[in-house]
């Protein structure tokens, strides 16, 4: 395909990372993140870490610890996304045209950045690429997670032209 849709074998060569705080328990969710990982065609991999919470430690410290777990597996070439409250709120199909627009720009990886229970530490998303937010509403990490791997799911659809979206 030509014009301002991915070419199947470029869009296929995406790699997409989630690097989330917390790790999440086997539950009817947890389920449902590994069916809509299972229908990504890309990669798709999803890096959990667990920081360990001190009662004498600021809220800022326990965020700066996160950021250095969050950034600690960056692959090449790759675009930071912080999801935060704070962010943009885009439709599917915009966000889409993002990650299409950065492929074009010559991005392969796609990272994702979901904080702890305080949120992430300003440094992360300076360092971001964008900041978007998955609405106005405060969700569970595991909520979250499962949304943004719907979201790349219907993200590769609405690239191929496929009908999901409809």
């Amino acid at each position: 395909r030509s014009g301002d849709r991915c070419s199947v074998n470029r869009c296929e060569m995406i790699k997409f990372q989630i690097s989330a705080i917390g790790k999440l328990k086997r539950s009817p969710t947890f389920e449902l993140i590994d069916e809509y990982k299972n229908r990504i065609h890309n990669q798709i991999k999803i890096n959990e870490f667990d920081f360990k919470r001190s009662q004498n430690i600021s809220e800022d410290s326990i965020k700066q610890g996160e950021a250095k777990l969050l950034l600690s597996d960056i692959p090449k070439n790759s675009c930071l996304i912080s999801m935060d409250e704070t962010g943009d709120l885009l439709t599917s199909h915009e966000f889409a045209k993002f990650i299409e627009q950065k492929t074009n720009e010559g991005y392969s990886a796609f990272v994702f950045f979901i904080g702890g229970a305080d949120g992430l530490h300003s440094s992360i998303k300076k360092q971001s690429n964008r900041v978007i937010s998955l609405g106005k509403i405060t969700l569970p990490h595991m909520l979250a997670r499962l949304i943004l791997v719907e979201q790349i799911y219907r993200i590769e659809k609405i690239m191929d032209n496929h009908p999901y979206d409809k």
